[in-house]
């Protein structure tokens, strides 16, 4: 039957039903059977046949908003009707009144009313049939109010996402919750250190409510600040919940009633969202829900316009570096051609090798620029056909110094017929590497000059090329954390970004953790300095990152500890991509031990989290059970739950899943079904056996195995079942063992 038709058949049952004549007991059975429009209009049909079904009138009542109400009949009403509404499993039937369980209707007439059984029967099912009607209509009202509130979000979001300036974000979130909460003052406080201060405002009447600062505590606001959790009150100047700091600016802005919820960005709060109404009125947890709900989607949207306000400040600064780069050239009398052709490199993106090829070729000398760790970054040997200067330098100066120097950051070395200038190279304040200038032994009154500016090219073209790749490996790695730590709708998110920014999490994904095992007691054994220390964990960091044909670009290291997750690697595939990382490391650092744990494979990213999970226990196996480099998560089989005490996670949820419902049934029923389950299979499965060790009917022992079963989703029938359960108790039994001996338990390590 299609759904026309089906709606076709309801209509004519629910026109029937008005439009028949009640006769009697056959007339109610017809009704029954019938589908009608709504609750009301069954209640006007079943009153006058239930009546002429016993003789007597009777009251149709319906229970709505936590009271009855009667709907139709001229019964004895709703006297003896329970005031707590309908129960929930036990129909009220006693002599002139039927409550359906669980429902919301009731049928009421004389109780000295004689009433055949055969009619009684009758009258249950017609109440039923009733509550069933009514249940339908309040749930199908329900669903279409979910729908339009659903509808309505989705354009709220939709509009509060396209707006990038963070002030008009903020503004407009308080005017759309303002309209979604139906409230008179809707405000926006974000943190600042220990307090909350208000940021946006709409409908307040008083300048103060606009510049509102709350510390933890203060206010409905200073709750949430304080309890993490979402509070509300009901009468604001009355209310002894909280603190009286603002109750005269309440009085001032007449509040009756207000509401507020957490702004939260990955767990941590960064706002408050609060509502006030000047009229009595009480928030529902509807109104709570959906305020929640906007709280979280509104939180993403500041988030965004930071996000925004922080590129179009970074933006700002490097036009404002430009234009003071501009303006020191113009004082110098006007760039020279070197100097413009430098700066109209660095503009074009020409990079190093672009500015060393232009200074060689103006100067006719040979260049060299080296980074921090002292490596050659870039070179060009001019006319000369292989370059003189040194591939790698110290990282810092030691060489020693003649001839006049240049200023207080560089200085030029005689060596024979050549002069060698030096100046360092700075980005961000930092010195990151320096530049030498070769050239034959000649005075040169503006060599120095020339140099500085090489120097100021290198360091444009360098800070160019380390804000994009800074800026890379920050989105990466946010991109990383979101899908490891971050919430279902963050993962989602996090999927998206790993797209715009060409990272492919196609196929079967895996997380590789490492852990940099002796980098400390290393750096003690070879005197490293901090430095020195860090410069190893970058290189390790680097080397995941840049090795070639096997770059990852989701990868952070954050101590002595790498997390990076890689795409489309069978294990043998994976097996040789973290190997390959650790020889090209032991090149560099042969001392330096890596150890790796690797995940299975995940076809979902939502599956991420429980991937890094898996990575950390083979992690855990490499580090406990040592061996080999390398430790797949598929390959340790049950070891993973013996890694260590009874607190280790896997363990505690192999334990829980298996024995945890029995045991909680023991405690609670005074029952025994972890001992029936141990004595059934010390007598080899047989139920006749364990019966009569434990001195019981054969019956009750099969009742406590179904038992077991509903319990555990555990069949003693099947051998997979029997070596699962069997292993948990037994585990059971080492770790109570374990508890019991140890008074101190050991810490996890």
């Amino acid at each position: 039957m299609t759904a026309d038709e089906l709606n076709g058949e309801e209509t004519a049952s629910s026109d029937n039903v008005l439009d028949a004549t009640p006769t009697g007991p056959l007339d109610l059975a017809s009704l029954v059977k019938t589908v009608p429009r709504d609750g009301p209009s069954a209640a006007s049909a079943l009153a006058p046949r239930a009546a002429l079904a016993i003789g007597a009138p009777v009251t149709v009542a319906l229970w709505a908003q936590n009271r009855w109400t009667v709907v139709a009949g001229a019964g004895t009403g709703l006297a003896g009707l329970p005031a707590d509404g309908p129960p929930e499993t036990t129909t009220v039937d006693r002599p002139g009144m039927i409550v359906s369980a669980g429902g919301t209707a009731a049928l009421c007439w004389a109780a000295e009313t004689h009433v055949d059984d055969d009619t009684h029967e009758l009258l249950l099912t017609a109440c039923a049939w009733l509550s069933l009607r009514q249940l339908a209509q309040s749930a199908r009202e329900q669903v279409d109010d979910a729908e339009a509130e659903a509808a309505a979000l989705r354009e709220v979001f939709r509009q509060l996402l396209s707006v990038r300036d963070l002030d008009q974000v903020l503004h407009s979130i308080a005017e759309r919750t303002l309209r979604l909460l139906d409230s008179d003052i809707c405000g926006v406080l974000l943190r600042d250190d220990n307090v909350v201060r208000m940021r946006a405002c709409v409908g307040n009447r008083a300048t103060e409510t606009a510049r509102l600062v709350m510390h933890r505590g203060q206010g409905v606001a200073g709750l949430v600040f304080l309890t993490g959790e979402p509070a509300k009150v009901d009468t604001y100047l009355e209310d002894r919940t909280i603190s009286d700091d603002f109750m005269s600016l309440a009085a001032k802005e007449e509040t009756r009633s207000a509401m507020a919820v957490p702004l939260r960005l990955q767990g941590e709060l960064v706002g408050v969202l609060e509502v006030w109404r000047r009229r009595r009125s009480v928030f529902t947890e509807r109104d709570q829900r959906r305020m929640v709900t906007f709280a979280d989607f509104a939180s993403i949207a500041i988030d965004n316009a930071r996000l925004y306000d922080e590129q179009a400040a970074a933006a700002r600064e490097s036009d404002e570096a430009r234009a003071e780069l501009q303006r020191q050239l113009a004082v110098l009398d006007g760039a020279s051609r070197l100097q413009h052709q430098l700066l109209q490199t660095v503009i074009e993106g020409g990079g190093l090798t672009a500015v060393t090829r232009s200074v060689a070729a103006e100067l006719d000398c040979e260049i060299g620029v080296y980074g921090p760790d002292g490596g050659l970054l870039a070179a060009h040997s001019g006319r000369h056909l292989q370059s003189t200067l040194p591939a790698v330098v110290p990282p810092t100066d030691s060489s020693t110094r003649t001839g006049r120097s240049t200023n207080g950051n560089g200085h030029a070395i005689v060596e024979g017929d050549h002069r060698t200038w030096a100046r360092p190279v700075y980005a961000d304040g930092d010195r990151i590497g320096q530049v030498l200038v070769r050239q034959d032994l000649r005075v040169d009154a503006v060599a120095d000059a020339v140099v500085g500016q090489v120097a100021m090219a290198c360091s444009l073209a360098l800070l160019r090329e380390r804000a994009a790749s800074r800026a890379r490996a920050e989105a990466t790695e946010q991109v990383l954390w979101d899908l490891l730590h971050g919430p279902v709708e963050h993962r989602l998110a996090a999927r998206s970004r790993a797209q715009q920014l060409n990272v492919s999490l196609a196929g079967d994904l895996r997380v590789l953790h490492a852990r940099i095992a002796n980098v400390e007691t290393l750096a003690a054994e070879l005197g490293w300095d901090t430095s020195q220390t860090d410069r190893a964990r970058r290189q390790v960091l680097r080397t995941v990152r840049t090795l070639e044909g096997r770059e990852l670009a989701l990868v952070s290291l954050r101590g002595d500890l790498l997390v990076a997750v890689a795409a489309d690697l069978d294990r043998v595939a994976a097996r040789a991509q973290v190997e390959a990382y650790s020889e090209a490391i032991h090149q560099e650092w042969p001392a330096l031990e890596l150890t790796w744990g690797v995940s299975r494979a995940h076809r979902d990213v939502l599956e991420l989290p429980t991937a890094l999970d898996e990575a950390r226990t083979a992690l855990a196996a490499a580090k406990r059970l040592g061996g080999q480099s390398v430790f797949f998560y598929e390959e340790l089989g049950i070891i993973r739950l013996l890694l260590g005490s009874g607190n280790d996670p896997d363990l505690h949820t192999f334990l829980e899943e298996v024995t945890g419902p029995l045991v909680a049934y023991d405690r609670d029923h005074d029952g025994a079904l972890i001992a029936t389950m141990r004595a059934f299979f010390d007598a080899d499965c047989s139920q006749r056996v364990a019966s009569e060790r434990l001195f019981v009917h054969h019956k009750t022992l099969r009742y406590r195995l179904e038992r077991i079963r509903q319990l555990t989703g555990l069949d003693l029938s099947r051998h997979d079942d029997r070596m699962r359960a069997d292993f948990a108790l037994r585990l059971l039994q080492v770790s109570q063992a374990m508890n019991d001996n140890d008074t101190d338990p050991p810490e996890f390590p």
